[in-house]
């Protein structure tokens, strides 16, 4: 996407918090560093963005589901404070670590595929960003360690791994102009990799499995915030955002919300047409949960 950030109203956003009278904090405020302004602008239930081409999107962009820096940053602002910690379990190329160091947090990522990592480096060496800590290794192994050896965090953020049964698109290359690869590069040659899982219902044990191990981590009432799309494959729509919010209750996070977020600018394509209806989706949900 191209241009720059704009709102569904398409109205200027709140002023950086303390700046005058109705940006300052709230004394009780324990969450965040925001106004109540900005506050009540972030709980819309719908975000529209259009991020310019920054932080070395040249090089993120190798990274099928990479996301905006700038996102992660918003999401990271709003539940943290300033010098808190944040975990991404599913790091990718960094997009939330990039967004913790532009908003003064501190982050851990967990990604599988060194070639990610090794792409999130060079991001920061050319954006002269200092790199936060990044661990390689499977999740579902290293998160038991982590909760052994420090305190929990005070955010979890991620985009989990697409699985196997939304690994083509709708398209399936008939279009010629698409807006998507006809499949997803593939996130690591690892056999442990989540996206290569044999059945979507695996692939919701797996993060259920990965919800358990979060929930020690994560510090008392403080929030997980899940970032998923859903799908249409072999004619049936896959409501993966609610699949997905189940398995993270059956773990004991509680659900407080949605957010749909929407990218300007996504293409639209003739799925169906003229003999049945299919959607273009051009959402994808922002699944926030509590830790209570």
């Amino acid at each position: 996407m191209s241009g720059e950030d704009s709102s569904d109203e398409g109205k200027k956003k709140p002023s950086a918090a303390g700046s005058n009278g109705k940006g300052r904090r709230h004394p009780r405020n324990v969450l965040n560093d925001l106004s109540g302004e900005e506050w009540l602008y972030f709980t819309r239930s719908v975000l529209r963005t259009s991020y310019p081409h920054e932080f070395s999107q040249d090089l993120r962009r190798a990274h099928g589901a990479n996301k905006p820096p700038r996102l992660m940053m918003e999401l990271i602002r709003f539940f943290t404070k300033s010098g808190q910690s944040v975990l991404d379990p599913f790091a990718g190329v960094g997009g939330t670590l990039l967004g913790a160091s532009l908003c003064g947090r501190k982050a851990t990522g967990i990604e599988i595929n060194r070639e990610w990592i090794d792409v999130y480096l060079k991001v920061c060496e050319q954006e002269k960003l200092e790199a936060q800590e990044m661990i390689q290794g499977d999740c579902l192994e290293v998160l038991p360690k982590l909760a052994d050896a420090r305190d929990p965090f005070d955010f979890v953020v991620f985009d989990p791994p697409y699985n196997v049964d939304m690994k083509v698109t709708m398209c399936n290359n008939t279009y010629g102009r698409q807006n998507r690869k006809k499949s997803y590069h593939p996130f690591s040659d690892d056999s442990r990799d989540i996206s290569k899982v044999n059945s979507y219902e695996e692939y919701l044990d797996k993060m259920e499995e990965a919800f358990k191990h979060l929930y020690p981590i994560l510090h008392h009432n403080r929030y997980m915030a899940i970032i998923v799309r859903d799908a249409y494959q072999d004619g049936q729509y896959i409501f993966a955002g609610y699949d997905v919010t189940k398995r993270a209750e059956r773990s004991g996070f509680i659900p407080k919300g949605d957010t749909v977020w929407y990218q300007s600018g996504t293409r639209l394509r003739p799925y169906g047409y003229p003999y049945a209806y299919v959607p273009n989706i051009v959402h994808q949900h922002i699944l926030v949960l509590r830790k209570e």
